[in-house]
């Protein structure tokens, strides 16, 4: 054996691990109640940064009111979007349909703001809290708070998730 040959079958060796892991990191929903029962996998968002109490409940934060647009946006594992981003205005919902996301190799969800987001820190859904969020009735309330530990932080988007009873962000991670 040549000493090419065993260069060329390491680097074999290492590509094919390298595109094993990269499939390890896309979010798999094919296990979902949703695409396990051929229905879409659908996640509706509901914007509540106006409000300013009710949807803190299992995460890090304490809810205060901020109104802002919010962004919806399903990423790859390199931080590039996976599809469209939704943009949902103050009380309003919109749909985010995840068979599509899928089919995109999405990793995460990131919520954050669409008007200011120099102002308001992003939150990312894992896919672990997707999955859950599927299994359950598929909705999720953004809103803003500050970390209830007594540190201020200037905007804070977090989510609260009916469907899944998933919340975040849980730390301050």
């Amino acid at each position: 054996m040549t000493f090419r040959s065993i260069i060329i079958g390491v680097s074999c060796g290492l590509y094919a691990i390298t595109i094993g892991s990269l499939a390890v990191a896309q979010c798999d929903i094919s296990q979902t109640k949703c695409a396990l029962n051929g229905g879409k996998c659908n996640i509706k968002f509901k914007n509540k940064t106006g409000d300013s109490g009710g949807s803190d409940g299992g995460t890090s934060l304490q809810q205060n009111s901020a109104s802002q647009a919010i962004q919806v946006k399903a990423r790859k594992s390199n931080g590039d979007k996976a599809g469209n981003k939704l943009v949902i205005q103050l009380e309003a919902s919109k749909t985010m349909n995840m068979d599509k996301k899928a089919k995109k190799n999405f990793q995460d969800i990131r919520l954050s703001s669409d008007n200011a987001p120099s102002m308001y820190k992003s939150s990312v859904m894992s896919c672990q809290d997707i999955v859950a969020v599927l299994n359950g009735n598929g909705t999720c309330k953004v809103f803003h708070g500050t970390l209830k530990e007594g540190e201020e932080v200037k905007g804070l988007l977090g989510y609260q998730c009916d469907g899944g009873n998933v919340a975040g962000p849980v730390s301050k991670d």
